[in-house]
């Protein structure tokens, strides 16, 4: 429903400080708005027998956490920051809020099951937790539901990704449909991650491309394995992949110009959302050449010139994106002590 944008927030910041508040996550910025953060969650903590509430905001690299007096503006103040996108949990109900580029808030209301922690120190929340079966079915986890150290950076991976994938879908309907296409899925990992969180709110279908037919076989036992319903693996070049009634482009780690192919894909199939991890790129375009014909000092030292064509490549693929009505944003997804391709194309079509 349609709301002033003062009642949105008047609503959302009466819901962070009610005794059922679980959570609340911040992402987007608002037309003409500059908020300090990327993203800001919000969640009660209780220290010395004191509720507060635990701000950490990140700007790409860093978490920045403070504890807030729920008496105090702080909370207003961080509503009024900028951002475009709320969601506010609490155990029963979730409350999300869109404010549109015409400054309209746009609100809705869906019911979850969530429960509240207090708990100050705890390890990380993760979104799928380490003892999720979809872990041990991808061989990641032990058989006491822990992580394995050799699965660990694929892991975090996933769990960020995952962290951006939620808030990108805040306007769509739980209980909606959304088509998902992965182009070079290879182990599919990732690609059953993204589904099995997926369907636990949507109706999922997912296509995991990839052309060769060892990982085919291998993805689609795996998923069989996890008895996950609306997922398959097809042997395909992106070229021929299925392009129609895409809701959500996925291509990660696609080396070398398959992320080039994946934007194609994205463009021609009409897709409402991509999501690209650029891998192991060469660097071949003119325009990546004419990049680096401005930077007079470049040309002597090999590494410096390949991490500017990479970056340059990258600026390049966002704004092909952008040309064709996506709004983009270009972050790090991930800590490069994880992988060395930590950055994410993120497109939302306009």
């Amino acid at each position: 429903m349609k709301r002033t944008i003062e009642e949105a927030l008047t609503e959302a910041r009466d819901r962070i400080l009610r005794d059922d508040f679980v959570r609340a996550i911040l992402t987007g910025r608002r037309k003409g708005k500059s908020p300090e953060f990327q993203r800001i969650d919000l969640r009660p903590v209780e220290i010395k027998g004191e509720v507060l509430i635990q701000s950490v905001a990140h700007d790409g690299k860093k978490d920045f956490t403070k504890n807030l007096d729920p008496s105090s503006s702080h909370v207003r103040e961080i509503l009024d920051s900028g951002f475009a996108n709320i969601i506010i949990d609490s155990t029963t109900e979730s409350y999300q809020v869109q404010i549109t580029k015409k400054e309209e808030a746009i609100a809705g209301l869906s019911k979850v099951r969530l429960e509240r922690v207090l708990v100050h120190d705890r390890e990380k929340e993760r979104v799928l937790p380490e003892n999720h079966p979809i872990f041990r079915t991808l061989g990641f986890s032990d058989s006491s539901g822990r992580i394995k150290a050799t699965s660990r950076d694929k892991y975090i991976q996933i769990d960020q990704l995952l962290r951006i994938v939620e808030p990108t879908l805040t306007t769509i309907a739980s209980g909606s449909r959304l088509r998902i296409v992965d182009l070079a899925s290879g182990s599919a990992a990732l690609t059953l991650a993204v589904h099995t969180f997926l369907s636990e709110k949507f109706e999922v279908e997912t296509i995991g491309v990839e052309r060769n037919p060892d990982l085919v076989k291998k993805a689609t036992k795996v998923a069989k394995d996890s008895d996950q319903s609306g997922i398959r693996f097809i042997e395909s070049d992106i070229a021929t992949a299925p392009r129609e009634g895409i809701d959500i482009v996925l291509a990660l780690h696609a080396c070398d110009t398959a992320t080039d192919d994946a934007i194609d894909f994205v463009i021609a199939s009409k897709a409402k959302i991509a999501l690209i991890v650029p891998c192991c790129q060469q660097s071949r375009g003119e325009g990546v050449e004419e990049v680096a014909r401005g930077f007079p000092l470049f040309g002597r030292d090999g590494i410096v010139d390949e991490r500017l064509l990479d970056l340059a490549t990258d600026a390049l693929r966002g704004e092909r994106l952008r040309n064709a009505g996506f709004s983009v944003d270009i972050v790090e997804f991930v800590g490069d002590e994880h992988t060395a391709r930590n950055l994410l194309i993120r497109g939302v079509r306009r």
